[in-house]
């Protein structure tokens, strides 16, 4: 038996093969259109762009407090301690229901709080789970996620306003970002900060967007770098591409995704995102 196991939502992102090779537990979101529900897997997302209307986009939802507790049952039969690592609480109930759940498990469930999402979340997943297979202890591994929580930069392009305007995530921002939008026809930039999600600037095309965010990494040493997009894989591969030039960081080692339904519902098609953790000064 495993020392530590690690257990995220399915909204971190992280492809099947990453799941399978460090033996990730997920609890899946749920999209919903209408009456229609698509429960959130790597393998679900051509299903949600088919269902997908922008005009009228879905609604998401994290796990119960029930379905945390059998995904903690069945990951506990592997290991003696799990850490689980969530969306940002800032914008989901997730977090929360993790920790209702974890509170029947006797101090064996360790929940941590992203302050992030997709390729965010991804990355702080991936960490953990590379520590917990080197054999690394609890109390180590939340060490570390702290610090690359604190150290990690999101940044995230949207193509269109329309989704995130209907879903209300950026209520406070949605009148300087409309108004700059209708006034010259930009794309705004968003960013995380603390978990919250925050107007960080504008981009006037996709082709400055690319720049901005590969500009973001120019020279700088990376420990973990994610791409992610939503229907735009040439764009991310394109960026993908550019951000390795630019960090001297190996392509092949450049996380590439496609955002599941916690960015999707919000940002609609056409989003690219940006996250990386800088590497610490040797």
């Amino acid at each position: 038996m495993s020392s530590v196991v690690v257990i995220a939502d399915s909204g971190c992102d992280l492809p099947s093969a990453i799941l399978s090779h460090y033996n990730i537990h997920l609890a899946p979101l749920i999209a919903r259109f209408g009456m229609y529900e698509i429960i959130d897997s790597p393998e679900a997302r051509a299903e949600f762009w088919d269902k997908y209307d922008i005009s009228q986009p879905p609604q998401t939802s994290g796990p119960s407090v029930g379905t945390w507790v059998e995904v903690y049952q069945a990951a506990l039969e592997q290991a003696d301690e799990a850490v689980v690592v969530t969306l940002t609480g800032k914008h989901s109930g997730t977090f929360n229901s993790a920790m209702v759940a974890a509170a029947e498990f006797s101090g064996r469930v360790h929940v941590f709080d992203s302050w992030s999402l997709s390729l965010g979340e991804g990355l702080l997943v991936q960490r953990a789970a590379q520590l917990a297979a080197s054999g690394e202890s609890t109390a180590t591994i939340l060490e570390e996620l702290t610090l690359w929580r604190r150290q990690l930069r999101v940044f995230i392009i949207l193509d269109t306003m329309e989704a995130i305007q209907r879903g209300g995530r950026l209520a406070p921002l949605m009148a300087a970002i409309k108004r700059m939008s209708s006034i010259l026809k930009i794309k705004p930039v968003l960013t995380l900060r603390e978990g919250t999600l925050t107007f960080d600037g504008a981009v006037r095309s996709t082709k400055r967007g690319l720049s901005r965010l590969s500009n973001s990494v120019v020279d700088q040493p990376l420990a973990a770098v994610a791409v992610a997009h939503t229907r735009s894989l040439k764009l991310a591969e394109q960026l993908a591409d550019r951000v390795a030039v630019a960090s001297a960081h190996p392509r092949e080692a450049i996380l590439l995704i496609e955002a599941g339904p916690a960015l999707a519902a919000h940002a609609g098609p056409g989003a690219l995102g940006l996250a990386f953790v800088p590497a610490e000064p040797k």
